[in-house]
């Protein structure tokens, strides 16, 4: 037997050491395992002479596969990996496992979990009992005792918590513990490590404080804690639990509990909640704490007791530990994966009731369909079109890990269907739409990659990833188009599939959204990251330049950055600055997070869309608030030109701007990037004849959610998308042109 292990293995989250310890173990056992390695993170806390190991495995084929384990949070288990049997190893993240981990693992042949009280939900959730097995997480038990990590600052008896900065991490109770138990005059110290070797926030050390404050504690009066801001290198935790005496963890959730089995099996006796790390937590291997009256997570005195206690018999700890190494073996790597092979060899796939054969091709998407961001939300859209559409027999698969920026539900309707969805048999295409970008090739079916890309030339990167195993690469515009050749891709294997809007949610009329606090005149909107490529900075500007304190007139800014897709950056502060000026003009700044429900009537709530983007690649924004009847001011160009003209918008003449260097994001570009760019002064005339000439304006944004509604929908969007994917399959004669297909 061949197995296929897939799943992340650089990274130092619980999933990639997880499946470094369980290959390990293959490879003691003489085991075939061809690897199939997926980034999450960027970077790596592996050393050479493991990478080279792992470079090994990966070169093994993976045609010849007779089983796939994926070793993954269930929500992003992908349905059609190669070989007949598909195993799930995973983890549940809370007590019951959400209907998103539910729906991938009833579509699998076997799933494994680390410990009995995960099987029990599952098989709770309805899960068949015989396909869901206690499976132990494996980690490498060392021959000796490591060197102790050189970290300084640490004394007496030190106890090491890894954690990161959430309720279910319970950081807050560990540190609120820790100030009950001891004073700053006690020989003992804390050691708080990031979480799966994620580096600390600069704040973090301001906000423990916070948290020790707002507990009710003097952060004089604490004992010593040590915060370490560096990942740790999967090499050297050894070394790190070295340096420790005790390991706490006073988590509120299910979970794995990897790091106190790591710490078990390199002598660490453990304070924990009795099942936290799918072995027993007793006081032969440290301390076993109580739950918590209301039932979340452990007791708060029962933890202040249990370091009082491990100090108190420091000279113990020793002979604890050398227990709790002991406790651990059946989670020693090569025992772990006997038992996976053992568990395999009497596996044979799960009959599966064959669904009706939908029409056309059988097509996979695969992107994030649940977050709250933009490419979410197209596939979503996309998705829901194809399937009322009924020309492609469609499956859409979740690719993150975590719903970005909010969200987190499934979608209704036709969407959930085609998430829900089987494909009875293999993809006839693939189609995947996500950032970063995968042009790995998928085990069966043609592939495409619908790729948006804001700055021309696209990175080398992807260039080669595109010559060596995609089909056809989707452009959301002609403008993105054009870059693409401009980079030296095919004609013939660029099409234009644009995006969308949902006209039954964004059109004239809507009851406008209350904007508590927001003044009344006349109304200003922008939607979207405040970043330098969307050109808020030129909003900014302009609307200083074309209005006063005196002009009844407000600039409404939604910030779609915070707490989604797009980190914060220094146009943030400008704008907090503007909206605490009382003498320039009003500025509202919106920085809660918007429920998708209400977007439309945040549209309603304005006069007029101001959108002086750099680079798009669509420009969807844009096309929402014109199929809500608004006027917008958008640059002559780019990517809105294929939407936007002088009769659907208020237009302000562009130039093109390249920009230095042949670098973006860190990535080694095809040739130098350019964007569009709209004069500061041109934009804030625009802006004061849409407010001085306001019925003209309304004119034009009645025309544009005309032309949107008769050309620009998603029904629209995924008939081009349908056709081009009947001809990729063979089901149909050649699709439109790349070059025309998508524009109206």
């Amino acid at each position: 037997m061949t197995v296929a292990w897939r799943g992340p293995v650089l990274d130092r989250s619980p999933w990639a050491a997880g499946t470094r310890a369980v290959l390990a173990g293959f490879r003691a056992l003489g085991a075939p395992v061809a690897l199939e390695p997926l980034l999450w993170h960027p970077g790596s806390v592996v050393g050479p002479a493991r990478r080279r190991e792992l470079a090994e495995m990966s070169s093994v084929p993976l045609h010849d596969a007779t089983a796939t384990v994926q070793h993954m949070p269930a929500r992003v288990l992908d349905p059609y990996v190669r070989g007949p049997l598909r195993v799930a190893l995973t983890s549940l993240p809370g007590a019951l496992p959400g209907e998103d981990w539910l729906l991938r693992l009833r579509q699998m042949d076997d799933v494994w979990v680390p410990s009995a009280l995960q099987r029990a939900a599952l098989v709770a959730a309805g899960l068949d009992p015989a396909r869901v097995a206690v499976m132990p997480e494996p980690v490498e038990v060392p021959a000796a005792p490591a060197e102790p990590l050189p970290l300084d600052d640490l004394h007496g008896t030190v106890v090491l918590a890894i954690a990161d900065r959430t309720a279910r991490s319970g950081w807050d109770l560990v540190i609120d513990a820790w100030c009950r138990a001891f004073d700053a005059g006690d020989d003992v110290t804390l050691a708080l490590v990031p979480f799966a070797g994620e580096a600390l926030d600069d704040d973090a050390g301001a906000a423990v404080l916070e948290m020790v404050g707002r507990l009710g504690h003097d952060p004089a009066r604490m004992a010593d804690v040590v915060l370490l801001d560096e990942p740790v290198p999967a090499e050297s935790m050894g070394r790190l639990f070295a340096a420790a005496d005790v390991a706490c963890a006073a988590t509120r959730g299910m979970g794995r509990g990897r790091d106190l089995v790591e710490a078990m099996a390199h002598g660490l006796p453990v304070i924990a909640p009795p099942a936290a790390a799918g072995v027993a937590i007793d006081a032969a291997v440290g301390w076993a704490l109580s739950a918590a009256g209301d039932g979340r997570g452990p007791d708060r005195d029962a933890l202040v007791a249990a370091l009082r206690d491990a100090h108190a018999r420091a000279g113990e700890l020793p002979a604890l530990g050398a227990a709790a190494r002991e406790r651990v073996a059946p989670h020693e790597a090569s025992r772990v994966a006997a038992r996976a092979l053992e568990r395999l060899e009497g596996l044979r796939p799960r009959h599966r009731r064959a669904p009706a054969a939908g029409a056309g091709p059988r097509v996979a998407l695969y992107g994030g369909v649940t977050g709250a961001h933009s490419l979410a939300l197209a596939n979503r859209s996309l998705a829901a079109a194809l399937v009322r559409g009924g020309e492609v027999d469609l499956s859409l698969v979740e690719v993150e890990t975590a719903a970005r920026g909010g969200g987190g539900a499934l979608p209704g309707g036709p969407a959930l269907r085609a998430a829900r969805r089987l494909l009875d048999g293999p993809p006839e295409v693939v189609l995947r739409h996500g950032y970063p970008p995968s042009f790995t090739p998928p085990p069966a079916g043609r592939l495409v990659v619908a790729l948006p890309w804001e700055y021309g030339p696209i990175p080398l990167e992807w260039r080669r990833g595109i010559e060596d195993a995609v089909d056809e690469v989707w452009a959301p515009s002609r403008y993105v188009r054009d870059g693409y050749l401009a980079s030296g891709l095919d004609p013939d294997r660029v099409a234009i599939v644009p995006h969308g809007v949902d006209t039954a949610r964004f059109r004239p009329g809507l009851e406008a959204l209350p904007l508590a606090g927001v003044p009344g005149g006349y109304r200003f909107l922008f939607v979207g990251g405040l970043l330098w490529r969307k050109g808020a900075d030129l909003l900014l500007d302009a609307y200083a330049t074309a209005f006063t304190a005196a002009d009844d007139v407000t600039l409404v800014v939604k910030d779609f950055g915070r707490g989604g897709p797009y980190r914060p950056q220094e146009i943030e502060l400008r704008v907090e600055r503007m909206a605490a000026d009382p003498r320039g003009p009003r500025v509202a700044f919106l920085r809660d997070r918007l429920p998708d429900a209400d977007l439309p009537r945040l549209y309603a709530a304005a006069d007029c869309l101001v959108h002086p983007y750099r680079g798009e690649g669509y420009g969807l924004t844009v096309a929402e608030g014109m199929a809500c009847g608004l006027p917008v001011i958008v640059p002559e160009g780019g990517s809105t030109a294929d939407f936007c003209d002088h009769a659907t918008a208020l237009l302000v003449p562009s130039r093109p701007v390249v920009l230095e260097g042949t670098g973006m994001g860190g990535m080694e570009l095809a040739g130098r990037p350019r964007v569009v760019e709209v004069s500061v002064l041109d934009l804030a005339r625009r802006m004061r004849d849409a407010y001085e000439r306001r019925d003209e304006a309304s004119a034009v944004g009645l025309r544009a959610a005309a032309h949107v509604a008769a050309h620009h929908t998603w029904d629209h969007a995924a008939a081009i998308a349908a056709a081009r994917m009947r001809a990729l399959a063979g089901h149909d004669a050649p699709a439109a042109a790349p070059a025309t297909a998508g524009v109206a």
